[in-house]
Formats: structure tokens, sequence, C-alpha cells
């Protein structure tokens, strides 16, 4: 393999995937403002960059956002593509790798995922929407690292 994993391929691939960092840095700011005094977006931006600069958060982002693609693709065998394809309520791996990035920086970060995973803020909503209403497009994990990340920079900041 000529390119590692690195935090630049990381933000490139999430950018693929239509997300931002300043996207995800807006759930950040909405999961911590009322508790810090002073935080701004420019701070949450920072946090959720820091998030992304551990190689054990670039390695889940790549696996979450492969297996979308895979099975957008139809080379996932059945009966795991229609399971992720349908975003089944009972599959539950999305959410622990969602979970796995949110815990890296404390375990306050497993309250704000599932906080942002049941509300669904900014552009959470729309992956998962677009996921369920474009024939093609699949984005069960994709919703989930950024809910990841988004409660891991929240927890970094807290």
């Amino acid at each position: 393999m000529t390119e590692h994993v690195n935090y630049h391929n990381t933000v490139e691939i999430l950018k693929d995937h239509g997300i931002t960092l300043e996207d995800i840095a807006e759930i950040t700011y909405r999961l911590q403002t009322k508790f810090l005094s002073g935080l701004d977006r420019e701070i949450s931006l920072a946090s959720v960059k820091r998030v992304l600069q551990k190689r054990e958060v670039q390695h889940v982002v790549w696996v979450a956002l492969e297996l979308d693609r895979l099975t957008e693709e139809n080379r996932i065998k059945e009966p795991l593509r229609g399971v992720i394809k349908e975003d089944f309520g009972l599959f539950g791996v999305d959410e622990l790798l969602g979970n796995a990035i949110a815990s890296t920086f404390g375990s306050i970060g497993f309250t704000g995922y599932g906080y942002v995973d049941n509300i669904k803020p900014g552009i959470i909503g729309k992956i998962d929407k677009l996921g369920k209403t474009k024939e093609n497009v699949t984005t069960t994990f994709a919703d989930d690292i950024v809910g990841g990340i988004a409660a891991a920079a929240g927890s970094r900041l807290a």
C-alpha cells in the first residue's frame, strides 16, 4: 500500500461523502455550548481536527465508509448487504463504530453519542435521510461516525 491512512486522506474521504469538518464542529458546538462558556465554533473545529488526528479514529472512519461504499456497489454478500442497506435497527455494528470513536476522549463521549444518534442534528440527520430516501446511496455507517466524531470532540472539550 503506497498511501497509509492519515489525517489528510481521512478528511478527504469524509469530503467525498459530503461531510465537512465544519459540519461536524457545528454538532460539537451545539453539544457543549451550554456547558462551556466562551466556546465558539473555531474551538469546536479545532477539537474535531484533534479527534481526526488519532490513528484509531482514522481507521474506524475508513472501515465504516468503505462498508457503506461496498454496500452501494452491491459488493457485499447477502444477507449482510440487505441489513446494511436498510440500516436494520437491530444490526448495531454501525452504533458500535460510532461509540468506538466517541469514547476516544473519555466516557462522556458515550452520552454525547447516544444523544446525537437519537436526535440526529445537522449533517447527521441529512446523511441519515439521504440513505433512507435515495435508492443507490448507503449511509448506514456515515451518520454514526459523524456522531462519534462530534461526541468525541465534545468529550475532549468537556
